[in-house]
């Protein structure tokens, strides 16, 4: 479907006299040359939903501004020309009044074949459409023009033309937030207790997908991106910045639930012994292991809550092992919301910031329950949030079936497929997703091959294991959850970590010392997902680039890659070089970067300066 025509054509940006423009292909002076680009703005609320018209005028300072309005909301889309011959595209959309927001983009196309980062981080020629979520970075190059993206993309869509490439940048996308929650908060279980074959678990998935995204009047949508001139045959060498930290190429992240916690069973899968005489000790178990989690448990409990002396002991070891102590609701059974209320203050010493719901299906406290709501019998997301918690889990998992690694940051070129996304109700809420992880230690263990690590790290991924991993025979009583305990029972109640699975912690760790693979808490992942979003790279004028960190928060062992021979050095300025990963047909370093920090790149062949983005 072809794009909206907006602007006039034939006559370059600094050519044209203020006012509006008419119909047609903007001649962007991009470099010394100028390049046609059409761009079109689309917004869809609940009232309206299609193209926007722009009027067009060039501002006194040299910056092309279109401009449209709704009695819903307003948009502002500049092109301003900085040093270089680059422009700085600004995209804003600022609410008249309350509305309920489905997508927000403005896309926009250029001649050339594209080439563009996808989602192993790989910068290659597009063949069919991709599309781009949270945790990777937008980078398209065609013809003469290259597109990199900045703060404020919810996604972006890259496909090609019969001319060219067509780009779309997304504020907002109901795909990229696809909360949903069940249509009934249920009594009871159908069909028997919980666990138990009986139970129709596929016909308990009824959701209610939430859509639309509310808007208060005064509220500010904005994307920022810059387009630079690509000189002629060229060559363009991206910096893309990776995912995870200090040259890890995948990431790995348990996030075990508390059903059924028994504390010795716990303290065996931490280290590897139900023995206390194991704690703090090397070579077993989780935190034997040096290796992290996200352990979440009930605040009250008949057994194995955080009201337990003896639990109590494990969470503090969790804590100070770098481990992350999360909530599965507060109690197994419905709360109301002085409880929960009552159960985030018991809880507080741990700082708990990751709420995982324990059955939704008849909890209707839980968040994709009636728990989105805020205030009502069991409307918690106040809650939650004034209590320092701000990642919620979105109560479904990808790749049921086989157990298996499954790439939450993978899946088909151009599927919709979010793994991390804000909670379309409250911005202090972050919602992620999960694989379900839940089979016999054998079959855990084998999943977890050195063949299938590999795997995930050649995708650049990141797995998020949705484990049961605390109970023991004396918390369970379902045959089919007893054959899947991962502590063997050695008598006398003495309880070891099942060999097979320690053993596939082994593998870990040993890629993780590689640092071939990081062992991340969610909280760590989902909170690294997130401030990369707040990172831009500048390409400059000189050949070197320049690494922003946008955000409120600082990126331990940024990442970056650059497609170089490994004899090419990469130097940094305003930054410490960490470290440095050669492979083949890339180089990888990384660094800290503070909160608001600068760095600049530069590549050098022997003494001869290389540049990154050739303006001309």
């Amino acid at each position: 479907m072809p794009l909206l025509p907006v602007l006039a054509a034939g006559a370059a940006l600094a050519a044209l006299g203020p006012g509006a423009l008419g119909a047609g292909a903007i001649d962007l002076p991009l470099g010394e040359d100028g390049v046609p680009v059409e761009l079109a703005l689309e917004v869809r609320t609940s009232a309206h939903a299609g193209p926007a018209p722009l009027a067009w005028h060039t501002r006194a300072d040299g910056a092309l501004e279109g401009r449209a309005a709704t009695a819903e909301w307003e948009a502002t889309v500049e092109l301003a020309p900085v040093p270089g011959g680059a422009s700085a595209l600004d995209v804003q959309v600022r609410w008249r009044v309350a509305a309920e927001v489905e997508r927000i983009a403005l896309a926009l196309a250029w001649p050339g074949r594209p080439r563009a980062v996808g989602r192993t981080l790989r910068f290659e020629e597009v063949g069919g459409p991709l599309r781009i979520e949270r945790g990777t970075p937008l980078l398209v190059a065609a013809g003469r023009a290259v597109l990199a993206g900045g703060p404020g993309l919810a996604a972006a869509r890259v496909e090609r033309t019969p001319a060219g490439v067509r780009t779309t940048l997304m504020l907002d996308d109901a795909a990229a937030r696809p909360f949903s929650t069940y249509e009934t908060c249920l009594d009871h279980l159908p069909g028997g207790d919980e666990g138990t074959q009986q139970v129709p678990w596929g016909a308990l998935e009824r959701r209610r997908p939430f859509t639309f995204a509310p808007r208060a009047k005064g509220d500010l949508d904005r994307a920022t991106a810059t387009l630079y001139p690509l000189g002629a045959g060229l060559p363009f060498l991206p910096v893309v910045v990776e995912r995870w930290p200090a040259g890890a190429r995948a990431a790995l992240v348990f996030t075990d639930h508390a059903d059924r916690t028994d504390p010795d069973a716990l303290r065996a899968v931490l280290w590897g012994d139900s023995d206390p005489r194991a704690e703090g000790g090397v070579g077993a178990g989780f935190l034997g292991r040096g290796l992290r989690l996200t352990r979440t448990f009930f605040v009250h409990a008949r057994r194995g809550g955080l009201d337990d002396p003896a639990v109590q002991d494990l969470a503090d070891d969790l804590v100070e092992a770098g481990s992350e102590v999360g909530l599965h609701s507060i109690t197994g059974e419905r709360d109301g919301r002085d409880q929960v209320r009552s159960g985030l203050s018991a809880a507080a010493g741990w700082r708990p910031v990751t709420w995982i719901d324990h059955e939704p299906y008849t909890n209707c406290e839980a968040v994709s329950s009636e728990g989105w709501r805020a205030g009502g019998k069991y409307g918690i997301r106040d809650l939650l949030a004034e209590g320092g918690i701000r990642w919620v889990w979105a109560a479904g998992d990808y790749g049921s079936g086989a157990t298996r690694i499954v790439d939450l940051l993978g899946g088909g070129p151009d599927e919709a497929r979010a793994a991390v996304y804000p909670f379309p109700l409250d911005p202090r809420l972050w919602v992620f997703r999960s694989s379900m992880f839940y089979a016999s230690p054998a079959a855990l263990g084998a999943a977890l091959s050195d063949e299938a690590l590999a795997g995930l790290e050649a995708e650049r991924g990141l797995f998020v294991a949705h484990t049961y991993l605390g109970p023991a025979a004396r918390t369970t009583h379902s045959v089919d959850h007893l054959g899947r305990l991962v502590v063997r029972d050695e008598g006398n109640g003495h309880l070891v970590l099942d060999p097979a699975l320690d053993e596939a912690l082994a593998r870990i760790a040993t890629r993780v010392r590689q640092g071939r693979l990081a062992s991340l808490t969610w909280s760590e992942a989902g909170d690294r997902l997130r401030a990369l979003g707040e990172v831009e790279v500048v390409y400059r004028p000189d050949g070197a680039a320049e690494i922003r960190n946008h955000g409120a928060e600082a990126i331990h062992g940024l990442t970056l890659a650059v497609p170089v021979a490994p004899f090419v050095d990469l130097a940094l300025d305003g930054a410490l070089l960490l470290g440095r990963d050669d492979e083949p047909g890339w180089v990888r370093v990384w660094l800290d970067l503070e909160p608001g920090g600068r760095a600049v790149l530069r590549a050098l062949d022997g003494f001869v300066p290389v540049s990154f983005l050739p303006f001309r």
